[in-house]
């Protein structure tokens, strides 16, 4: 039965791929078939690392200097590891909160928690050094404020999670359903064993990030998202904000992040914006596009690593929370600035 829905779904996915107007080869090769490709390749080098210091009991390891804030948060030493491995790349995070979820070392509680509390502050990191070579020269001072008001409310979020699982969460080793730690393999006996583990989760992985990456690049072409970025942008520009500063927001949400960047910073330089205005109107484009962009990049992903059900439940998550630690950190620095334009 599985097999009879899967060839009908490839038929749909191919049909509809086949009636997009004026997708050429060369357009469907480096929209889709290039970056699925790469994405398939991160996602197996992903699990394959995952496995391998799973095989090895090194996941402890990877995540010692973290393990005395996630125990105070009821955190097991694996979830260090997934916590330090987000620092560097989300799929390997993803791939080894996972894999230990499948081997019945973390309950699914413990898997969202960590997979929440690594969107915080882990995620922000990552994207720092991208992010902040863009945002300075163009925004500089507004730029700053909103890096710092980012920062906050990713360090806001991590900590309320961390709090949540103390709360919700037995301290390790005393939940019930959850596998003692194993005793590592002898000899080279772990390395005979990855590689059929491999061949049995990857090919998962392959079967439902193809379906569903070929679904959004389809969804891309036919112009929902486009609709979708127009739809927010209109609606935030009815905003208390002015005319100026709603273009900031629309920039950002319609077009690239680098966009609204540089409107921000045009309009700053013109004296159209105060600084608090641009801070503001950066913080919500970047609250509304930020979920479009997940849904549009991130789910196909998130589907093969985990399923579609729960990894569309993880971002829907992760996205909710940040938006709402964006307004908890908003809302002061407004306050704030208002009084000081008074």
């Amino acid at each position: 039965m599985g097999a009879v829905i899967l060839a009908g779904v490839a038929v749909f996915l191919a049909y509809e791929l086949l009636t997009v107007p004026g997708l050429t080869s060369q357009k469907l090769s480096r929209g889709l078939g290039w970056p699925l490709l790469r994405l398939l390749f991160y996602m197996g080098i992903g699990l394959l690392i995952g496995q391998v210091l799973e095989s090895l009991n090194w996941s402890s390891r990877l995540g010692a200097w973290a393990s005395p804030v996630l125990r105070w948060g009821h955190l097991k030493a694996e979830c260090g590891a997934a916590f330090t491995a987000a620092f560097f790349s989300g799929i390997l995070a993803n791939t080894m909160l996972m894999t230990l979820y499948q081997e019945g070392k973390l309950s699914r509680r413990e898997l969202v928690c960590t997979y929440l509390i690594n969107t915080g502050l882990p995620v922000y990191l990552l994207h720092l050094p991208t992010t902040f070579f863009i945002i300075l020269p163009l925004t500089r001072q507004a730029g700053l404020i909103y890096l710092g008001l980012g920062l906050v409310a990713a360090v806001l979020r991590s900590a309320v999670l961390l709090a949540y699982s103390r709360l919700r969460l037995p301290a390790p080793g005393v939940g019930p359903g959850v596998a003692p730690p194993q005793a590592p393999a002898p000899g080279q006996g772990w390395l005979r064993e990855l590689w059929p583990r491999f061949r049995k989760r990857f090919p998962r992985v392959v079967l439902y990030t193809i379906p569903i990456y070929v679904l959004i690049f389809l969804v891309t072409e036919k112009g929902v998202f486009l609709w979708l970025r127009e739809a927010a942008a209109r609606w935030v520009a009815l905003g208390f904000l002015p005319v100026e500063a709603a273009s900031v927001v629309i920039f950002s949400v319609a077009a690239e992040f680098a966009s609204g960047m540089a409107a921000a910073g045009a309009l700053m330089d013109a004296g159209a914006l105060t600084v608090p205005q641009t801070v503001v109107a950066l913080m919500l484009g970047t609250m509304v596009a930020t979920p479009i962009r997940a849904l549009r990049h991130q789910l196909p992903s998130h589907a093969g690593i985990f399923s579609p059900g729960l990894g569309m439940e993880l971002l829907v998550m992760s996205q909710s929370l940040r938006i709402l630690s964006l307004i908890a950190v908003i809302i002061p620095y407004w306050i704030w600035g208002s009084h000081l334009l008074h």
